[in-house]
């Protein structure tokens, strides 16, 4: 379990968190035994900050068995994610839940980690055990065809100039979508039996936002009415919780704008509180950039951001808005010099996001000098904004 291939440098944020918060950390254990798992694969560990994941301890498999000791809150329950990384291949996540003395205990008879025995005392692991063990074999069946999707796209980043194999590598891509799409669905509805059992607590919030995601992005999601039944049970307490905000954004989306229309605005604070809008803009042409923390994407196009912002200087705000929490959004623009706009209205999915037809991030919006929306779109490869950027500012 001593191969430095494998290791990653763990961040300097996280390293000085440690340094700080040491004393105030006891350890917990996670140890493994699987069976027909590749040797020499890499076994990487995450602790989850809301939606965002931050290395923490990484190894290579050697044999039938790995064991992680690492430092931990000693006061507040905290959730891991373990994933398995096999060359540029990352595998689904496993959920775990550990406080201070914690002692978790993993058996995986194969590669599809997110299946995977665990043995722990936490209740929100036995929970989290329950929804799994309900649809282990469409999980395990939705693990390997998420794989050779991944690997698919892998072997064809750019679109194959041969027409014949553009159809072909088309055509399997369909298939394996429209295969984890079938497998989703019937996850969902055992996921719903379930939850109709169970009291509202992390877990089952957790499953909730999952479901509603598949409303709002699923084309004849069969089961809107069930979800929506879910969410009713929550109380008004609940309800404001920052889970639930992003819940019912996503079960009843907020009024979008589209071209041509006047831009959505709301108050957007800068690191420093201070607060800004959109329409302080006016008189200039605008690119909002929503991102975040966690999106690979999002941070690979913050340097032609930079190039962007310093080329059309004097007709062009740029307003990168993050939909993280305040903490990873403060964390994250520590890590990336941000030279131009920089805000957040601390709303998340719920917020100025959700009004400009939100799907994948980053999600650009650009808008005229007279604060009307010209055009909108998601995704970033290299060059694409600036090519983009080209035509608009004309």
């Amino acid at each position: 379990m001593k191969d430095m291939n494998c290791r990653k440098v763990v961040s300097a944020v996280f390293l000085l968190l440690v340094s700080v918060c040491m004393q105030a950390q006891g350890t917990c254990v996670i140890e493994g035994k699987v069976k027909n798992v590749k040797q020499g694969v890499c076994l990487n560990l995450f602790r989850m900050e809301g939606d965002v994941g931050n290395s923490i301890a990484t190894d290579t498999l050697q044999g039938d068995s790995f064991r992680f000791e690492i430092p931990i809150s000693k006061t507040d329950t905290e959730r891991l994610s373990l994933m398995i990384r096999d060359g540029n291949l990352y595998s689904m996540g496993l959920s775990l839940w550990a406080k201070e003395g914690s002692h978790i205990r993993l058996t995986g008879e194969d590669m599809n980690i997110y299946t995977w025995q665990v043995e722990s005392e936490m209740p929100q692991q036995k929970i989290w055990q329950l929804f799994v063990n309900d649809s282990r074999d469409l999980w395990n069946h939705n693990q390997e065809n998420r794989m050779e999707h991944m690997r698919l796209m892998r072997k064809y980043p750019r679109k194959p100039d041969d027409k014949e194999v553009l159809a072909k590598v088309v055509a399997l891509r369909d298939s394996l979508e429209k295969v984890e799409n079938d497998l989703d669905i019937r996850i969902d509805s055992n996921v719903i039996a379930r939850m109709k059992q169970l009291p509202i607590e992390e877990v089952w919030m957790d499953k909730l936002k999952s479901l509603a995601i598949g409303v709002r992005y699923t084309k004849g999601y069969p089961y809107r009415k069930e979800v929506e039944e879910l969410y009713a049970r929550l109380t008004d307490e609940q309800r404001e919780t920052p889970e639930a905000l992003d819940i019912r954004a996503y079960l009843f989306p907020a009024q979008t704008v589209a071209t041509q229309e006047q831009a959505a605005d709301g108050d957007l604070f800068d690191l420093q509180g201070n607060v800004h809008r959109l329409s302080d803009f006016k008189g200039k042409a605008v690119l909002i950039d929503f991102w975040s923390r966690g999106c690979g994407p999002c941070l690979k196009a913050l340097p032609e951001m930079k190039e962007i912002s310093q080329k059309y200087k004097d007709r062009l705000e740029v307003v990168s808005i993050s939909i993280d929490d305040k903490t990873n959004w403060e964390i994250a623009s520590r890590h990336h010099a941000i030279s131009w706009w920089n805000l957040n209205d601390l709303k998340g999915n719920h917020g100025l996001y959700a009004k400009y037809s939100a799907g994948s991030i980053p999600r650009y919006v650009f808008l005229s000098p007279e604060g009307e929306v010209v055009e909108m779109w998601s995704g970033y490869g290299k060059g694409s904004l600036l090519e983009k950027l080209g035509k608009l500012m004309e």
